[in-house]
């Protein structure tokens, strides 16, 4: 497969210069997709309809961006994640690696906005590695998904999600513990050596099932 040109479709805009760009040869750009200068592109990127990933940006191995999708400038995107049509990732939001954002689900980086200010401060959203967002959900700055939580769809995260812990509402409250591959559902006192079960051995990749096995096994360090 040939490399894809990083062109923009709309006939209007075919006036602006291409873009410089530091991609793996087998990463994908729609045509559509406008990636800036200095975008690091790591190999098996797929990007594609209507994409804008600006300036200093790095998506790494393996990640997918829907339909839409916008990247703020100097936004890392750890490798394995998919995020879905229509998510806006800014400045301050931190995604690690094999974390899934669902269609139309909105970050923010500024919990007192207005139109104009002198001076403002971003505050930093985690997304630590496995976590997931259903389709819809508002993730307020300052909150930190830990390791293979997930939050249900249409929910408002107000508060920090534990790790391998499933939460949902409005707004999002914790409700049960959830295994690595998020298949099975379990009550809030349940060992974490009883969250990596055969149905996540069957259904993640083994780079993921050995994380989620890290991340398990320094828990049970703690407790």
């Amino acid at each position: 497969m040939s490399q894809p040109t990083n062109t923009i479709a709309n006939s209007k805009m075919k006036s602006l210069p291409l873009r410089r760009v530091k991609w793996h040869s087998t990463a994908f750009v729609h045509p559509s997709a406008y990636v800036e200068e200095s975008v690091q592109l790591g190999k098996d990127v797929r990007i594609w309809h209507f994409v804008h990933v600006r300036e200093g940006a790095k998506i790494e191995q393996g990640v997918t961006l829907g339909k839409g999708v916008f990247i703020d400038a100097k936004v890392v995107i750890g490798k394995f994640s998919k995020i879905q049509n229509g998510v806006s990732v800014y400045q301050g939001v931190e995604i690690s690696d094999f974390c899934f954002i669902g269609p139309h689900a909105i970050f923010t980086n500024d919990p007192t906005p207005r139109s104009y200010v002198k001076e403002w401060k971003k505050v930093p959203t985690f997304l630590r590695c496995g976590s997931s967002i259903g389709a819809g959900s508002i993730i307020r700055c300052g909150v930190t998904l830990g390791e293979f939580s997930m939050v249900g769809a249409g929910s408002v995260v107000t508060k920090d999600v534990p790790p391998f812990h499933l939460a949902y509402g409005l707004p999002a409250i914790v409700k049960k513990k959830i295994c690595a591959c998020g298949q099975s559902q379990f009550p809030l006192k349940t060992p974490f050596k009883l969250l990596l079960g055969s149905c996540c051995r069957k259904n993640l990749m083994k780079e993921m099932y050995d994380q989620a096995k890290k991340v398990i096994q320094s828990k049970i360090k703690t407790v």
